[in-house]
């Protein structure tokens, strides 16, 4: 999820977990909503100290809290309770090692209470968000499994059954739907970018777009598609179609992953950078397979392969900026 502000360098993760334990819904949300108890039956809670008391509701309590989970690091931050629901939902922030916020949503069928557990914060220590792009799936796992070992504390300490345990990575969810999207809104506004330049260069339209249509769907059909005679059938221009945008998707995926926590700036220039090397992958590497692409090696397909990358770029940011925008920290629903 892309930060605008200073935060821009921070590594972000938005983690679920789901438990199914079979006890009582109001035992569960009893225990899970008093941090103060949880190192009891949470191996990976040293330390909770409460630092204020809240309303009677418990919300504005504050709580110090030390976790540290199998691997070989400590993270210290003070949780604030925002938000209690009896016995639906609970929600606070974290500031410190972490800064963001958890919330947990509670539901009963039958015998079995279920816990959706989110945590959706950023790391401040400037080592892992340095080494973040290397080691965060290390973080996530380590999360796993301290969600794992909660779910069977917590089980263990109503004298009841984990009948079941999910994780979710949130965060790339969200960044391959925005990398998607980012695809198919870049793949089109390259077309028009591209028509409007054979337009300004007086190229016959209709005569290009059935080129290039041939040439696409070529990939999937062979070269004997180049040669047929008479208009291009519809079947041709939906393959081309097809193909076109599944490869967008598939730049936008791979983009994606570069330009995640950049500013702005940088992340639109490097969607330029990346535009120009899929023009020389396109119409120079690419034409080993597909020799038939080198008809098109000129000055429009070279700016709009340009203009794509940077499309691609500014979209995926747009995406990803409303999506957190959405999903941001307010009251649950329920």
């Amino acid at each position: 999820m892309p930060i605008t502000d200073s935060r821009s360098t921070m590594a972000e993760y938005w983690l679920l977990t789901v438990w199914h334990i079979e006890a009582p819904l109001e035992a569960v949300y009893a225990a899970v909503c008093e941090p103060s108890c949880w190192p009891a039956w949470w191996p990976d809670a040293r330390r909770i100290v409460q630092q204020q008391s809240g309303a009677a509701d418990g919300v504005g309590s504050r709580y110090c809290c030390c976790w540290q989970g199998r691997l070989p690091y400590r993270l210290n931050f003070d949780l604030l309770t925002t938000r209690m629901q009896p016995p639906v939902a609970v929600e606070g922030t974290v500031c410190g090692d972490l800064e963001g916020y958890g919330r947990c949503q509670f539901s009963q069928q039958g015998a079995v209470t279920t816990v959706r557990h989110e945590w959706r914060v950023r790391t401040t220590r400037p080592w892992m968000n340095l080494l973040a792009p290397v080691v965060a799936p290390l973080f996530k796992r380590n999360h796993a499994q301290a969600m794992r070992r909660a779910g069977k504390g917590l089980a263990q300490r109503l004298d009841a059954r984990l009948l079941g345990l999910e994780h979710r990575d949130l965060g790339a969810v969200h960044e391959a739907r925005a990398a998607i999207a980012a695809g198919l809104v870049a793949g089109t506004v390259a077309t028009l970018f591209e028509i409007a330049l054979w337009w300004l260069a007086a190229v016959p339209l209709m005569a290009a777009l059935e080129r290039d249509t041939r040439l696409v769907a070529a990939i999937a059909l062979g070269p004997a598609v180049l040669d047929t005679p008479g208009a291009v059938p519809w079947s041709v221009w939906l393959l081309a179609t097809l193909i076109h945008f599944a490869l967008s998707c598939l730049y936008g995926l791979i983009l994606a992953r570069r330009i995640d926590r950049q500013p702005l700036g940088r992340g639109l220039l490097a969607g330029g950078l990346f535009g120009a090397a899929l023009y020389l992958v396109n119409l120079y590497g690419f034409t080993l397979l597909f020799p038939w692409f080198a008809a098109v090696r000129d000055w429009i397909t070279g700016l709009t392969h340009l203009i794509f990358g940077v499309a691609l770029a500014a979209s995926y940011f747009a995406l990803r900026r409303r999506g957190a925008a959405q999903s941001s920290v307010g009251p649950i629903q329920g």
